[in-house]
């Protein structure tokens, strides 16, 4: 089965690399401008979403834009279903993470709440 392929598609796969690397160093930034001080949180690496989604893409689809073999397509394409499986359990762990801070953040504003009110 033959794939057609652009080199629009990795141009665009590339500049998602390129803005999620402006992204981590602007939330880098931020993070030193604004140190916390309760305790540390673990990191979500979502800045990082766009970088692995573009280098799968990258992965995949430029040895076919440069017309490599068909046994160097298979690698390329195996290549990229891992780390397209690492993309998608950096994405779930940081659905869990965000997750667990808001429960936490609601459950310690309800605290706060109803021990004013006893009081």
């Amino acid at each position: 089965m033959q794939f057609e392929v652009h080199w629009s598609d990795v141009g665009i796969a590339a500049s998602m690399m390129g803005l999620s690397l402006l992204l981590s160093l602007l939330v880098r930034l931020w993070r030193r401008k604004h140190p916390r001080t309760r305790t540390r949180r673990s990191r979500t690496h979502w800045e990082w979403m766009p970088f692995m989604f573009g280098l799968t893409v990258v992965t995949a689809e430029l040895p076919r834009v440069l017309g490599a073999s068909d046994a160097d397509t298979s690698i390329a394409d195996t290549g990229a279903h891992v780390l397209a499986l690492t993309t998608v359990l950096m994405l779930v762990r940081t659905a869990v993470l965000l997750i667990v801070r808001a429960v936490s953040s609601l459950a310690r504003n309800l605290r706060g709440r109803t021990a004013g009110a006893t009081r």
